[in-house]
């Protein structure tokens, strides 16, 4: 898209709130260098980038990957011995717009006078800044109340009562938190009561989790690679323990509530296949979204 500053001052004008996330170097290209934002005439600007306006980071480019690392989340994320990972589908783009809407609500609620103002807010919104906030709630805390340095442990949480990981069961993997004492106890009925359950090292949960959770695994294995995903699943239901089968693609797109609750859209490709894609996550009440056509072909390999 050619950049055309003039078009997009007029379209902004008189908004109560303008969201933009570009990369550091197309802002100048659009007119929205740090000190022009506040002179573009609308209630509120929501600037994100990934290291905000200012600073000896400014015009670095941030991919999610660098972003979440240099913010602290990646230092749990991913298996031991493993490089760290990003945050997973595009939580990055997900978490800042949600403080850019934040932000917005807040300035409108306010309900200050666009007129008598001295130009627009300008709220500065740094993707780093905002999983470093993520980081200080968790990791931070965590460490400064329990003396705890959260680390990358693949499948497991550590620091917290046991189970809290996945299980792999005969056809994939199982997501199980069973963090309140009732819900463990009925966890350990779920598998059987197995003695070794009630031995004097396992009384504590924190220590099952921490210290003992790999013996404690080889003992429930068996159990979980007898059944699949969804026989655990309804066994953890009709108990009200928290539990989620972790899914394929295939799955979700085969899920029968998603389709009825109208989470996927059909429209015909480029080549004339149809393709179901997610649908917006929200609903107007008096228009309707359509798909905007075919999708094209990808660009011949030069």
């Amino acid at each position: 898209m050619v950049a055309d500053p003039a078009r997009l001052r007029e379209l902004v004008a008189g908004a109560d709130a303008f969201v933009l996330d570009l990369e550091p170097r197309r802002y100048e290209a659009w007119g929205l260098e740090a000190d022009a934002l506040a002179g573009l005439g609308c209630g509120v600007v929501c600037a994100i980038t990934p290291f905000g306006l200012s600073g000896p980071y400014r015009d670095y480019r941030g991919p999610e990957i660098v972003t979440s690392a240099f913010g602290g989340s990646s230092v749990g994320i991913g298996a031991p011995g493993r490089p760290p990972l990003r945050m997973p589908l595009s939580q990055t783009a997900i978490q800042a717009g949600l403080v850019a809407a934040i932000a917005a609500l807040g300035s409108a609620y306010e309900g200050e006078d666009r007129e008598a103002a001295e130009g627009a807010r300008v709220v500065d919104i740094a993707e780093s800044d905002v999983w470093a906030t993520v980081h200080t709630g968790t990791t931070v805390v965590s460490y400064l109340f329990s003396n705890r340095l959260r680390s990358r442990q693949g499948r497991r949480v550590l620091g917290q009562p046991y189970p809290h990981q996945l299980f792999r069961c005969s056809d994939g993997w199982i997501a199980i938190q069973a963090s309140e004492r009732h819900q463990h106890q009925l966890f350990i009925e779920m598998v059987g009561s197995p003695e070794w359950a009630a031995e004097r090292r396992f009384g504590s949960r924190l220590d099952m989790n921490d210290r003992h959770a790999d013996e404690v695994d080889a003992q429930l294995a068996p159990w979980f690679e007898a059944r699949t995903r969804q026989q655990v699943f309804e066994e953890c239901r009709a108990r009200n323990i928290p539990a989620a089968p972790v899914r394929t693609v295939a799955d979700v797109r085969a899920d029968a509530d998603l389709q009825a609750s109208g989470a996927f859209e059909r429209f015909e490709g480029a080549s004339g296949v149809e393709l179901t894609l997610p649908a917006p996550p929200f609903r107007f009440a008096e228009a309707e979204l359509a798909p905007p056509g075919p999708v094209p072909p990808p660009p011949e390999a030069s």
